[in-house]
């Protein structure tokens, strides 16, 4: 199984992408003050903290398993799975 998601390119790029666009997220909320959308709708500083530190959460799991593309054998990456839990986030 692990095998076949390794040799899976475009599995692999669009993972990065995911991981990218959750820490971006992460860091917009963290130093943007205003909203993208709506100039008027200021959101309080408070949920935009809780939600930037659920997207690094999320960032930082998905960057946790990344290493099972780089690992060679299996017992490492059923290691890695006991290790990090089963998954991290709702997006696995």
């Amino acid at each position: 199984m692990y095998d076949q998601i390794r040799n899976d390119t475009l599995f692999g790029m669009l993972y990065a992408v995911v991981s990218a666009l959750f820490l971006v997220a992460c860091c917009y909320l963290l130093f943007r003050q205003g909203n993208a959308f709506a100039r008027d709708v200021t959101p309080s500083v408070r949920l935009r903290r809780w939600t930037a530190a659920y997207f690094g959460a999320t960032a930082l799991c998905r960057l946790w398993y990344m290493q099972i593309f780089f690992l060679t054998s299996v017992e490492d990456i059923v290691v890695t799975d006991l290790i990090g839990g089963d998954r991290c986030g709702p997006f696995h």
